[in-house]
């Protein structure tokens, strides 16, 4: 009877419950009626703020768009106004069958320019128009590029001219006679300079060794190099890979200042056979990417960014890495192949820099860093060189650019 009970009990409630529970089925369906439409008026409402906001982004956006456009176009009206200071003057052509332009340089009167090609041809041009004056050594397709070309600064009708094929011809400007001066066995000769004085001429290249020479009689003096035993040797003197660029001092006519792969810098001193004086380790050589004003001493190097530095000679430190304000960003980097002191200013605080990164000859105030002249270019600009205001560069594109700045 108690069981009934308890049943009779449970049916009741369950009734009970299943009328409270379909009421509150009711008033739930009721209340999320009215809160969906609650809910869509908020929605409404939301999306209208959303699409208001975004309006106001977008507004936003655009005006940050224009002063970003604005800057890009400052900039690149501050880049236009240095060019009408670095001025194009002319523009010569020569065939691509030529190779591309590996060396220009000014005689010392700036009247002549030396010329060496990636074919082995070497040429004499006008220094006031580069219009071509006569060929001194034919190039072939099977030659080897003429590297570097330096006159000899006490006797202005004689310059040098060092090839890839291990020779360093010697080329007369008045008689348009050339010959084969000296010979390196095996090597391959990527860079020479003269000393102030005119009697010694320095080499260096593919075997690492620095070669100093007579220049009236081609004997060699010195070959500052390391054996192949000493290749371990940590403490040595001499470059390790090759060296790409050897310049006399234009004072201190008995040192000599190189460069190359092995991402050092050195000193010399031709009176000691000993070895480098001094050592700079960092920058990575690859092309005549080396110059000197006084004790500074400039380089480029064939580096993504932080390419141009300034060194002091005389504690053989780093002053400073160069890094342009205004020069615009690029995937391409710098990559830096030549550099040298603009001549055309005695205070040795314009530098000129080209290479394959840049796609462009800049003239670089080092002291504000600031690009204050640009000449864009298409290809890698392997040359360079100054004669008081004038400038020419060349490259692998097959033309030679005569500028003025001023």
């Amino acid at each position: 009877m108690e069981k009934l009970k308890k049943n009779g009990s449970q049916i009741k409630s369950n009734k009970t419950s299943r009328t409270s529970l379909s009421k509150s089925t009711m008033t739930e369906t009721t209340e999320s009626i009215a809160a969906d439409s609650s809910r869509a008026d908020t929605i409404s409402k939301s999306s209208s703020r959303r699409d208001s906001f975004f309006l106001i982004d977008r507004r936003i956006s655009e005006e940050e768009s224009q002063r970003r456009y604005s800057w890009l176009q400052k900039t690149r009206l501050s880049i236009a106004s240095t060019r009408n200071q670095a001025r194009l003057i002319h523009e010569v052509k020569f065939p691509d069958t030529f190779g591309g332009l590996y060396s220009a340089k000014y005689s010392p009167r700036g009247d002549l320019i030396a010329t060496g090609f990636g074919t082995g041809a070497i040429q004499i041009r006008n220094g006031e128009n580069g219009e071509f004056r006569t060929t001194l050594r034919s190039g072939l397709d099977t030659s080897l590029p003429v590297m570097c070309c330096r006159f000899n600064p006490f006797y202005d009708n004689i310059f040098y001219a060092s090839s890839a094929c291990g020779n360093i011809f010697l080329c007369m400007t008045d008689t348009n006679v050339f010959s084969r001066f000296i010979q390196e066995p095996n090597n391959e000769i990527n860079t020479i300079d003269v000393s102030l004085d005119g009697k010694f001429i320095v080499s260096g290249g593919k075997d690492a060794a620095l070669r100093l020479y007579d220049a009236q009689t081609a004997k060699l003096i010195h070959t500052y190099g390391r054996n192949e035993a000493d290749l371990t040797d940590e403490n040595d003197n001499y470059h390790r890979m090759r060296i790409f660029s050897a310049k006399f001092h234009h004072i201190y006519e008995n040192l000599i200042i190189t460069g190359g792969w092995d991402d050092t810098l050195r000193i010399w001193d031709r009176r000691v056979d000993s070895g480098s004086i001094k050592v700079m380790k960092g920058p990575h050589i690859c092309g005549d990417a080396i110059d000197i004003r006084d004790t500074k001493i400039i380089t480029g190097s064939w580096v993504v960014r932080g390419s141009l530095q300034l060194w002091d000679m005389t504690t053989a430190k780093l002053i400073e890495t160069i890094v342009p304000e205004n020069r615009p960003t690029s995937l391409d980097g710098e990559f830096i192949y030549a550099v040298q002191y603009f001549d055309g200013d005695p205070y040795g605080e314009h530098v000129l820099a080209g290479g394959s990164g840049t796609g462009a000859l800049e003239v670089i105030n080092i002291k504000d860093k600031k690009v204050v002249g640009n000449f864009e270019v298409s290809k890698a600009i392997m040359t360079i060189d100054s004669n008081r205001s004038s400038i020419i560069f060349g490259g692998m594109e097959s033309v030679l650019r005569l500028a003025d700045f001023s």
